[in-house]
């Protein structure tokens, strides 16, 4: 994609949190803004928001569970600024512990939103990104916690797992249409989430977690350096995750070598 100028976004949860970051900084970017939320209160100050930026917002109460909603707001997008362009899934729950700690409610809810939730908005709003032609692109976002399965995080860190995975694969069935793909992969991200877990941490726990947070807008300049370079994976930030990542990928060449010894 060239330019954002001028297209349509749609971003589930924009509300706050890194949807918010998007949001804002697709506004800076000249685009029609449309963000969903399941709260009322939250959407009402996050439109306020946006329109110290531009006029061009639109905000609808949308559970992206439920795929009736889902339709009616891709009505309510085409009758309001025509084609969409950009289509970010990024409404999520928290939520898990250890697996035999986490209540099977909880579970389901996890994979509910986070992995159901983005594949209702392919079905919803893709046919019609693919059928009109122009540049257009999708972000799902995941999580580094879909990347990495560190500390106790069951049904939260397998429904962001899944999400990648959604991702990969839709990425090579659009592979020679007018249709991108990216994955969003935060770590920590200066959320009213991670403010909230600050407070059940230790002092110094809250320190590291402050050290490490990027700011929402920062993860939204990001995402719209992938869109316009066409970057399948995202991540948004520095030291200790890429240390993680890269012990990750250490252990499983460590295992394919001691099982296929590079001598043979």
């Amino acid at each position: 994609m060239e330019t954002l100028a001028g297209k349509t976004a749609f971003i589930t949860g924009g509300s706050t949190g890194i949807g918010l970051g998007m949001a804002t900084t697709f506004a800076r970017h000249d685009m029609n803004v449309v963000i969903t939320d399941i709260r009322d209160d939250a959407l009402t100050s996050a439109e306020q928001h946006l329109r110290q930026i531009t006029e061009r917002v639109l905000t609808l109460n949308v559970d992206s569970t439920d795929l009736d909603a889902l339709a009616s707001a891709a009505k309510a997008v085409e009758r309001t600024f025509g084609p969409l362009h950009l289509l970010c899934n990024n409404a999520g729950v928290t939520g898990g512990a250890k697996v035999l700690d986490t209540p099977e409610e909880r579970w389901r809810m996890t994979h509910e939103v986070n992995f159901w939730g983005p594949h209702n908005g392919i079905k919803v709003f893709l046919p019609g990104m693919l059928e009109h032609g122009e540049d257009a692109h999708i972000v799902n976002t995941a999580s580094f916690s879909g990347i990495h399965g560190h500390g106790h995080q069951s049904g939260y860190g397998t429904s962001k797992f899944a999400l990648v995975g959604l991702s990969e694969f839709l990425r090579n069935d659009l592979a020679d249409t007018n249709v991108g793909v990216s994955v969003l992969c935060p770590h920590v991200v200066d959320t009213p989430i991670i403010k909230a877990l600050k407070t059940r941490v230790s002092e110094n726990v809250a320190q590291m977690i402050d050290a490490m947070a990027v700011a929402a807008e920062t993860v939204g300049s990001q995402v719209v350096r992938a869109i316009l370079a066409n970057e399948f994976y995202v991540f948004c930030d520095g030291t200790q995750t890429r240390k993680m990542l890269e012990d990750r990928c250490q252990d499983m060449m460590a295992a394919m070598d001691r099982q296929f010894p590079k001598s043979q």
